[in-house]
């Protein structure tokens, strides 16, 4: 559990809250600063009087070990070091206060993660209205190509499928802009099928990166999900693993199903790369346990997916031997 820690002036205003701080409490330093210190967090006590009073009043760190710490939650364990901040070698100007919580403030996790998808739900909305007129030009182009070149059978089939894709990506923006996740369209989908057509349209990329790309695809019944969704998931694990490679290298994908323990019976699509392996932190970040940075941002989306419909993504890497990443989605939906 990361530490949080903050200043305060002798009069126990806060003069600095940390980032870790913030994410504690939910509340950023612009709205706290000046304010006494137990205006914001409970009060710290150490033998019944306040515990900063003691360290500014006797010049002298403090130190409290598992002392049970408030949190938006309850009553967390925590480890409280308390350290008087000297502007010369007499005079106290204030403490340093620094928390060592032993675990997680659940509700300041469910918030954090909240906010997180708030903000995310802020960009997709800007990015929504924002795609509207490229497509559009895209469109154009697409109907171009098609008219000039209508002799060119493997062009036809690319512009096919282009225009294909530019009309459910109007669709799903349309929609997306004008209902939420829940107002979902469910239907039948063939994952073989629609890996079937990914293949097709990546094949561009691969073939500029020098990677060989193998497609397997097992015996799997249709699942119920929009397709358009599940499209989206594999396609930000297909990239990631063509982007990992960068020249040259092998791209496996293949489809099976699978029974777990609990009796549930997955579809599974699993994808893997001959790249340069992830650390195994950082699968844990990528796999949507902890905060994304940009580049973890398609995976997350994915995992979200997922999550959605009661699947799940798991990731194995070795440094140096590449990634898989398989999808799980049960084949029976109950959403």
């Amino acid at each position: 559990m990361k530490e949080l820690s903050f200043y305060t002036d002798n009069n126990l205003c806060i003069r600095s809250w940390e980032r870790g701080a913030e994410e504690f409490t939910g509340k950023s330093s612009s709205h706290i600063i000046g304010s006494k210190y137990h205006e914001i967090l409970p009060r710290i006590f150490i033998d019944n009087k306040d515990a900063l009073a003691e360290a500014i009043k006797k010049k002298k760190a403090l130190s409290l070990k598992g002392y049970y710490f408030h949190c938006l939650y309850g009553n967390i364990k925590a480890d409280i070091k308390i350290h008087p901040v000297k502007s010369n070698k007499r005079d106290v100007d204030g403490v340093k206060v620094t928390v060592h919580p032993y675990s997680a403030c659940t509700v300041a996790q469910k918030l954090s993660q909240s906010q997180k998808l708030i903000d995310i739900g802020k960009i997709a909305s800007t990015l929504a209205h924002g795609v509207r007129n490229p497509l559009n030009a895209i469109k154009g182009a697409v109907v171009y190509l098609r008219e000039k070149y209508s002799n060119e059978a493997t062009l036809i089939e690319f512009t096919k499928i282009m225009e294909d894709e530019i009309l459910r990506l109007e669709n799903f923006i349309s929609k997306f802009l004008s209902s939420s996740i829940s107002d979902t369209e469910l239907s039948p989908t063939d994952i073989n099928t629609l890996l079937k057509k990914i293949e097709v349209y990546t094949s561009l990329q691969t073939y500029i990166g020098n990677i060989k790309s193998i497609y397997e695809f097992g015996r799997v019944p249709p699942i119920m999900v929009n397709s358009f969704h599940l499209e989206q998931a594999i396609l930000n694990v297909i990239n990631n693993a063509i982007q990992a490679m960068k020249m040259g290298g092998q791209l496996k994908v293949k489809t099976f199903t699978e029974k777990r323990a609990d009796n549930t019976d997955f579809a599974v699509i699993e994808i893997s790369d001959t790249g340069p392996g992830i650390a195994d932190k950082r699968i844990d970040d990528l796999a949507g346990n902890n905060k994304n940075d940009g580049k973890g941002f398609g995976l997350f989306i994915t995992y979200e997916i997922l999550k959605y419909y009661h699947g799940h993504l798991e990731i194995e890497s070795k440094k140096g031997e590449g990634t898989a990443a398989r999808l799980y989605i049960p084949m029976k939906q109950t959403i």
